[in-house]
């Protein structure tokens, strides 16, 4: 269980930085000239990371309780 937790964590966690990344590196797609593109990078950062802290809380909790 903990080794999926981890790797499930890790790999949204690298999906959502990707897209945050993704809005930093390519400057040409402002908001004012396609707003679609910040939205969806945006959106799928939130939820990437979101899904990443969601898979990486019970580790955390899996830890202290083994502690």
């Amino acid at each position: 269980m903990k080794a999926y937790l981890l790797v499930t964590g890790s790999i949204f966690a690298l999906i959502g930085v990707a897209h945050l990344l993704r809005l930093v590196v390519e400057p040409g797609h402002g908001f004012s000239s396609d707003p679609w593109f910040f939205v969806h990078n945006f959106a799928l950062f939130v939820v990437g990371g979101g899904i990443a802290v969601w898979a990486l809380r019970p580790l955390a909790v899996l830890r202290s309780r083994s502690a």
